[in-house]
């Protein structure tokens, strides 16, 4: 018999709709910490492009996996699940209500629905590749993994820095194609979600998505990026290849100008936020609201099973 798997409250949605102010309102009333499913938002020094809880915000609630690796650091959504469900243990055990709130769709899946037991990163074995890539480029590390895991080489890109990477590492350090390791059985979810979409008629959610962009121009974006490529990052590191960082780059290089990296990075975001509305529209036990509907729906959350 399958052991009973804890009930999580998990806040999902597009960018731009509202979920952290709603998260916050909902933790306020249930003694709750928010555990952030943002793929943006675990980079340090990527504040105001990823629209981060505000400094006033987290003194009233506690956040957990923002701000937790550098700009130049990758980060699976294996590593998301492992280490959202220790934060979900460790809230527990001080007797608050965990709730998980963000918009990446693969880390919420992966929480909820485990993947197979992977080793975790090795930082010597992951050094040791990227010098490799640096000095030989991704072509030679792919004609590495397809001689010791053909399998793996065949359904990813010959370009797919982070996955090649990946199947070679796991192939360092346990001697085995991550190709075979991916057959075993899956672990048992330990966690079941109790799943609120917060969304906007999709007009209203465009035209806050456009206003959210100009005020993270007007709140110094720029200047963030150029702080943060100062501080040695390059300009193709993984966390500035998100949008809004990307396209700022861009200008920065003269490669567009300041109107053209603006309007992109607009039109990216609201691209992006339709791929999230189609992932989760997918999800069929979803219960959507409005952000400001939180008052009505406060107590029927607080009392679900």
């Amino acid at each position: 018999m399958a052991a009973k798997r804890s009930k999580i409250l998990t806040i999902v949605g597009p960018t731009g709709a509202g979920k952290t102010k709603f998260a916050i309102e909902i933790a306020k009333k249930s003694n709750g910490e928010i555990i952030s499913a943002d793929s943006r938002q675990i980079y340090k020094y990527l504040d105001i492009g990823t629209a981060k809880p505000t400094f006033e915000e987290c003194r009233q609630i506690k956040f957990h996996l923002i701000d937790i690796i550098t700009p130049d650091q990758t980060y699976s959504c294996g590593q998301f699940a492992r280490d959202a469900g220790q934060k979900i243990e460790e809230i527990e055990k001080r007797g608050r209500l965990p709730m998980v709130c963000g918009g990446t769709g693969l880390y919420i899946r992966a929480l909820f629905n485990p993947l197979h037991h992977l080793p975790q990163s090795d930082p010597i074995v992951k050094e040791k590749l990227l010098n490799i890539l640096k000095e030989k480029g991704v072509e030679f590390l792919y004609k590495r993994l397809l001689s010791v895991d053909p399998q793996w080489a065949s359904i990813i890109k010959p370009k797919d820095r982070q996955r090649i990477l990946r199947g070679l590492e796991v192939y360092e350090i346990t001697g085995q194609p991550l190709s075979e390791l991916i057959k075993s059985k899956k672990p048992d979810a330990k966690y079941q979600p109790y799943y609120i979409g917060i969304n906007l008629p999709r007009e209203e959610l465009y035209k806050k998505i456009n206003e959210r962009f100009d005020n993270m121009i007007k709140g110094g974006l720029i200047e963030e990026v150029k702080k943060i490529l100062n501080m040695g990052y390059r300009p193709d590191c993984p966390g500035l290849r998100t949008i809004g960082y990307r396209e700022i780059v861009a200008y920065l290089q003269g490669k567009l100008t300041r109107s053209e990296a603006i309007e992109k990075a607009k039109q990216q975001t609201r691209n992006f936020a339709r791929r999230q509305l189609t992932w989760f529209g997918k999800i069929p036990d979803i219960e959507w609201h409005q952000p400001y509907e939180v008052a009505q729906i406060i107590t029927k959350i607080l009392c679900k099973d």
